[in-house]
């Protein structure tokens, strides 16, 4: 195991390292847990559409609060990460919602791995809209492609299973429109 080595970017190996290593804190603390991950580590351990990512969006099952803080602590020195290396941030957004669609990613003895379905996902990536650096754009090009989105219409149908419609606004409306560009598409 690299885990001593400073790693800055969490690749897809590093995470798998991660990912183990809280299982096996959770088994010798005989506690399970569920980790739902998004954003970049979705994108980065899903998707391979990055090489890393800088911290793992997600949002825990309930759980012993501070044994799970302990063991994340314990990941956090041994894997050399930095403050924020865990971001349950992704719990705003979340709120907007109107279901969530969980599928395993992968299960270990004691942490289950979820993963929001591709189709959640391309609404949250739209619903966020970030401007450059984020990876939205890139991420939503991406999903549109798997998911074969080829006409407006499909997309604001999918969009609106996963978000209200008063959620979006002239940011999101821009970007469904330039998404339907880079995709060779008239979406106007």
């Amino acid at each position: 195991m690299e885990a001593f080595n400073d790693i800055g970017l969490l690749d897809k190996n590093k995470l798998q390292e991660i990912f183990d290593y809280l299982n096996q804190q959770l088994m010798d603390n005989s506690m399970q847990l569920d980790l739902t991950m998004y954003e970049g580590c979705m994108m980065t351990m899903v998707y391979d559409n990055r090489p890393a990512t800088k911290d793992i969006d997600c949002v825990f099952s309930q759980a012993n609060d501070k044994l799970l803080e302990h063991i994340l602590k314990n990941t956090q020195f041994i894997f050399n990460l930095s403050d924020g290396w865990i971001n349950d941030e992704i719990k705003e957004p979340l709120k907007s919602i109107i279901k969530e669609e969980l599928e395993t990613f992968k299960t270990y003895s004691n942490l289950r791995v979820l993963k929001p379905k591709a189709e959640q996902l391309l609404a949250m990536k739209v619903l966020a809209a970030r401007p450059e650096p984020s990876k939205d754009f890139n991420d939503a090009y991406l999903l549109c492609k798997t998911l074969n989105i080829t006409t407006k219409a499909q997309l604001l149908n999918l969009i609106f299973s996963y978000i209200p419609m008063p959620l979006l606004g002239e940011r999101q409306i821009n970007f469904i429109k330039y998404l339907g560009e880079d995709l060779g598409y008239d979406w106007q």
